[in-house]
């Protein structure tokens, strides 16, 4: 009978240790989602204001002085009708 008593008290513990147990475990899992979503939200945000302040900041391009002269070449060489050389 007192063998009885204390698996009932043992099982009646372990239940309640599990209910609040799972309770800590949706709550734990709640939060942790309102974190994740915050973060996200917050990332977005940074983003476009990094995204923005590049827009903000392009410049033209400096092309190199080879480059500048190829394209000199090719245009001269399409003036002259020479477009396989031009290519």
């Amino acid at each position: 009978a007192e063998r009885l008593g204390v698996e009932e008290a043992h099982m009646l513990e372990f239940q309640q240790f599990n209910m609040i147990w799972d309770k800590k475990m949706a709550e734990y899992e709640k939060h942790a989602a309102e974190l994740v979503e915050a973060m996200k939200e917050r990332h977005g945000v940074e983003l476009r204001d990094f995204q923005g302040t590049l827009l903000q900041r392009q410049t033209r391009p400096k092309f190199s002085r080879e480059l500048l002269n190829l394209r000199r070449i090719q245009e001269h060489l399409a003036r002259q009708k020479d477009y396989a050389e031009a290519h």
